[in-house]
């Protein structure tokens, strides 16, 4: 990979739905070359797909980490799923460090963030804690 295919992903990124053509003008290539780079990342696996983000009235990001009572496979396989069975979650990662789970929800307010916390978190036996961080803006 070099910069130009790295310039492609950045700008696919931004926007996943450019025209080949204008994005062959901001990397300065022809439409045919960006269309030839694009199906080469996608091929060796690097670029995985284009994702939309419907419009809604789900307006708040808020950020969970999530500790589990154990690591064994069967906690974390259910505790996925169960998170998989939310519209709210838009996404989850296993990770390193003191929360074995970070969620990302995306809610229309705290009234349905609660909701989610009483039927998807506080009764589930698999959650030893979690703690909420609330996204006030984007930055970047």
């Amino acid at each position: 990979m070099d910069d130009r295919d790295r310039r492609i992903l950045e700008e696919l990124r931004a926007d996943a739905w450019l025209p080949y053509a204008e994005l062959a003008g901001r990397v300065h290539l022809s439409a045919s070359a960006v269309q030839r780079r694009v199906e080469k990342l996608i091929a060796r696996g690097v670029l995985q797909g284009a994702h939309a983000r419907v419009a809604d009235d789900r307006q708040t990001l808020i950020y969970l980490t999530v500790e589990l009572r154990d690591d064994a496979r069967a906690t974390v396989r259910g505790f996925t799923e169960s998170m998989r069975a939310s519209k709210l979650v838009e996404s989850a990662h296993y990770v390193t460090g003191e929360a074995d789970v970070v969620l990302t929800l995306r809610v229309t307010g705290v009234p349905e963030y609660a909701r989610f916390v009483e039927e998807r978190l506080t009764g589930d036996a698999r959650v030893r804690r979690f703690r909420t961080l609330t996204s006030i803006r984007q930055l970047i």
